[in-house]
């Protein structure tokens, strides 16, 4: 813990089987010791209704949808609505604080309280994903599989467990029943001890579905936990991005044991007619959980080869839609499907439908109605009956070029598509009194019909990344009424931002990836405030009472920064030239 900043650098252009096992493996050094307390559990402020199934969206029914919500919720979770133990605040993913004292009246008086480093590093960094926030402690991960908790009022460190495996990202820590859960291996998770950080199980993925990249939500007796099929990295086997025949799943654990209670796949069984070549249908972030009735809604990722492959041009090894990928899913309770809406059939260019969705009340034809709303690198923004998956509204954000199209020319040359692999809606929305907010990134991407002749789906994913260029790109970031999708304003950054959306009062916060972190005001976008990090981010942040904690993974020093309005530091450092730039989100 350090309770100075390190050197500001303003330079940036730019993750099935259950194990009981002790503390061996993992180190833990537990310094100081704090535990939790009990709360009461606090019940979902919006009514929800059972799910129906629609003919044009689902084809499978509804299936044991209770009828009213009789659900247990973690006591590290219920009644710590003032601070931040869920990835995205709360089950409904609003990413709105609540009770904060941080206002636009104030911001300008937040200062660093403390620093605590990020000892671990990936491709992508040193964090990404959200710290936790329950009972005075702040929980993160690094992405070399390091797991913390740190006191929020000093910084101090009550326990840090490492494991020192490089893993993807975005991951971060689920908290609930006592454990912290974790990504602590490309293809493994581990509950921890949430007083003493000391391993209590771990849960194995196999050598078909690698992990590496989730942060895991615990809800009535059962950890909310997937496995990706873009992710690479070492494990049992060195797993490859998109290996043949792997797939998203949604998976539910026993948290006290860690046995599987049950797995759901995103694709379809028999890969589209190919197991050997296609997979996908990663699921990145973590679901909304409508905390009445069970139900889970899930974004689902892209099918695989990305455009296509030496012999397989235009993805003509998965012919058809390819479900259940680019979706919005809703799961019960028990794993069964209730619906689905697949809002980019066949789609050629990695447009994702993979941010967390968001669960809101709004008012349509002057009736509340509950919506699910969704959105992804594809760079489109959805609103869904919660019940049916109906299709209520759409909406464009960012740049588009190219990204409709159904094939490419089988030649060599290249188009380019935007969104890109870097682009779209990559990082988390946010709403609040019925405005949604989003961050976008226009960032265009190269393809051809066999990605230059790729010989693998791995190379084709790097093909395009590595073709997309990020200097002389920029974001925006929409404010949308939730009940329409009408855009109501939008702000524009001169540069990339992968910083997500988060609320505070009567602010917005983000960051651009070389870590320059804006408030901007609610009511129409403007800048009231911005400070320049000690280092980039792809992360976001936690918010409780007058403290914002955020990862900044980027750059020579990775590190958490907690800035608060009784900060210690006074002084505002001069930006410096880093002597590593990041050229990419991935740290490239």
């Amino acid at each position: 813990m350090k309770k100075l900043p390190v050197p500001l650098l303003a330079a940036l252009v730019f993750t099935l089987v259950a194990v009981s096992c002790g503390p061996s493996g993992p180190t833990t050094a537990t310094p100081t010791s704090k535990t939790p307390g009990p709360s009461t559990p606090t019940p979902y402020n919006a009514e929800a209704r059972a799910p129906t199934t629609s003919a044009n969206t689902t084809r499978v029914p509804a299936a044991s949808t209770p009828s009213s919500g009789a659900f247990d919720i973690p006591p590290e979770i219920a009644g710590h609505e003032k601070e931040w133990p869920l990835a995205n605040h709360d089950y409904a993913n609003t990413r709105a604080a609540v009770g904060s004292s941080i206002n636009s009246s104030n911001v300008a008086n937040l200062k660093v309280a403390w620093t605590s480093d990020l000892k671990g590093t990936s491709e992508w960094g040193g964090g990404t994903g959200n710290p936790i926030i329950s009972d005075g402690i702040v929980y993160f991960e690094d992405l070399g599989a390091n797991a913390y908790a740190v006191d929020l009022e000093t910084g101090d460190i009550v326990w840090e467990t490492h494991y020192e495996n490089q893993i993807f990202g975005p991951s971060g820590p689920g908290i609930g029943y006592g454990k912290v859960y974790i990504v602590s291996r490309i293809d493994r998770y581990s509950a921890l001890d949430l007083k003493t950080g000391h391993e209590v199980w771990l849960y194995d993925s196999g050598e078909k579905q690698p992990s590496g990249a989730f942060q895991p939500y615990v809800f009535d007796h059962a950890v909310y936990l997937a496995n990706q099929a873009a992710s690479s990295g070492k494990g049992k086997i060195e797993f490859k991005s998109y290996q043949g025949g792997s797939s998203g799943v949604a998976s539910l654990l026993d948290p006290a044991t860690g046995q599987p209670i049950w797995h759901w796949q995103v694709v379809e069984d028999g890969f589209w007619g190919n197991p050997a070549v296609n997979s996908g249908g990663g699921l990145w972030f973590p679901p909304a959980i409508d905390m009445q009735h069970g139900v889970s809604y899930w974004g689902t990722g892209n099918p695989s080869p990305i455009a296509g492959i030496k012999g397989y041009p235009n993805a003509s090894s998965r012919p058809g839609p390819n479900l259940y990928t680019n979706s919005l899913i809703a799961l019960d309770r028990s794993g069964k499907l209730v619906w689905y809406n697949q809002v980019k059939p066949h789609d050629l260019f990695n447009l994702d439908f993979q941010i967390s969705p968001i669960l809101a009340t709004v008012k349509i034809n002057g009736s509340d109605q509950q919506i699910v709303i969704g959105s992804g690198k594809l760079g489109k923004v959805y609103g869904f009956n919660q019940d049916t998956g109906k299709t209520l509204w759409s909406t464009s954000v960012g740049l588009h070029q190219n990204d409709e199209l159904s094939e490419l020319p089988l030649d060599q040359s290249t188009t380019w598509v935007a969104p890109g692999a870097w682009g779209g809606v990559e990082t988390p929305m946010a709403i609040a009194d019925g405005t949604l907010y989003v961050l976008t990134a226009n960032v265009p991407s190269p393809y051809n019909a066999t990605m230059y002749d790729a010989e693998t789906p791995q190379e084709a994913l790097n093909r395009s990344e590595g073709g997309s260029k990020l200097e002389g790109t920029n974001a925006e970031l929409y404010a949308l009424d939730a009940a329409t999708g009408k855009i109501l304003w939008k702000h524009e950054f001169d540069r990339p931002a992968f910083g997500g959306v988060t609320i505070v009062n009567d602010l917005l916060f983000t960051s651009t990836l070389d870590g320059m972190v804006y408030a901007l005001a609610r009511k129409d976008g403007s800048v009231v405030w911005q400070w320049q990090a000690p280092g980039g981010t792809n992360a976001w942040p936690a918010v409780a009472g007058d403290t914002i904690v955020w990862p900044f993974g980027l750059g020579d020093s990775p590190s958490v920064v907690a800035l608060s309005l009784k900060g210690n530091t006074t002084e505002t450092p001069t930006p410096e030239q880093q002597r590593t730039p990041v050229m990419t989100p991935e740290g490239k």
